[in-house]
């Protein structure tokens, strides 16, 4: 309860100034991937050293004031020490109230052997994301591998039994499966006929980056289409007001406004709450804007000096005013959500 209410007064607190210290980190642990996506190139990166479990276990000797920790890729379950890097994160990060992971859940017997001994470790919550972005052959066909549909929906359905683990089906809106969203959740009811899309399912925005998806010669979706898919995705989130579906309704609902500007319809949170590592130990803002603000391997590094660096400053307020590439990621938006609640409280005041 106390990470709890740590997390709760960071998340306050934001609403107000900017943090001297991010309670979210986003840690991209390695490129490794094992399918091959219409959408995402990471699979495509050359082969370079990623951090050891040394380098990761003295950054989050130092640097563990985290409420939130995102492990992302690549694909994360093909680093063979993944165990040991969630070991390390939670020994360490004493504040830390979420440990959140997505998975393409194509190698399903090591994802659940893993993920089974990560809930041994306890922390306060474990949340999974398995992608499914269509019926098996539209997913098939945009993850590039044969069987992947497959597997992610009985990675998802063996999550389910795992304790203290919280999976949900993530679908990414791209103009590859524009108008599919029934169909999907069709499909996966023919395997699991009590999913329900309203609490086991989120959705999120294609996006572009140049240092990490490494995909910005791809042709921008509709926005005519995007726009209705996200409609229906809201309706079918309906009106029950978990935690979950609180920020899924309003990142849907500024999804809209995303569309049609290109940049980010609230404040932007990075370098202030958040911030992304790569597997290199390199530090961006987020995972869109290719800004490197340093680097977790240098001897000297320590997170606090330089988030409280000039240059960090400056640059956090470029996000917050919308001067980068610009983005709607969960990633990032939920941050913005969290630190937007003021001003919805003075809305319902006003009306």
């Amino acid at each position: 309860m106390l990470s709890e209410s740590k997390l709760l007064t960071r998340t306050f607190v934001s609403n107000f100034q900017r943090l001297k210290y991010p309670y979210k980190l986003s840690f991209a642990v390695t490129y490794q991937c094992n399918l091959r996506c219409k959408m995402c190139f990471i699979w495509k990166k050359p082969r370079l050293p990623e951090l050891t479990t040394r380098e990761i276990e003295r950054f989050f000797q130092k640097s563990n004031k985290f409420s939130w920790v995102g492990l992302t890729g690549g694909e994360i379950f093909l680093r063979q020490d993944i165990l040991e890097i969630s070991r390390i994160i939670l020994k360490h990060c004493k504040d830390l109230c979420v440990l959140h992971f997505p998975t393409n859940g194509f190698l399903k017997e090591q994802i659940i052997a893993q993920v089974k001994e990560m809930s041994k470790l306890k922390p306060a919550r474990l949340f999974a994301t398995i992608s499914v972005d269509g019926p098996e052959e539209t997913h098939d066909r945009l993850r590039g591998v044969s069987g992947s549909w497959r597997n992610a929906v009985e990675t998802f359905l063996s999550l389910r039994e795992i304790s203290r683990v919280s999976p949900y089906i993530s679908m990414t809106l791209s103009s590859g499966n524009h108008g599919l969203i029934h169909q999907t959740i069709s499909a996966i009811k023919t395997v699991y006929p009590k999913f329900n899309p309203s609490k086991m399912m989120n959705f999120n925005l294609f996006q572009k980056s140049s240092h990490y998806f490494e995909n910005t010669g791809l042709t921008s979706p509709d926005e005519s289409q995007l726009l209705r898919d996200v409609n229906q995705a809201a309706d079918i989130l309906g009106s029950e007001m978990t935690f979950k579906n609180y920020l899924q309704k309003n990142y849907l609902k500024y999804c809209r406004s995303y569309l049609k500007t290109g940049h980010s319809p609230l404040p932007c949170q990075a370098l202030s709450v958040s911030c992304l590592i790569n597997p290199y130990g390199e530090i961006f803002p987020c995972g869109v804007y290719d800004k490197k603000i340093g680097n977790i391997k240098d001897p000297e590094f320590n997170l606090y000096d330089l988030w409280n660096k000039e240059k960090t400053t400056d640059l956090h307020h470029a996000c917050r005013n919308g001067d980068c590439p610009g983005c709607w990621s969960p990633c990032d938006a939920y941050q913005s959500i969290n630190a937007s609640l003021t001003k919805k409280f003075l809305q319902l005041f006003r009306n």
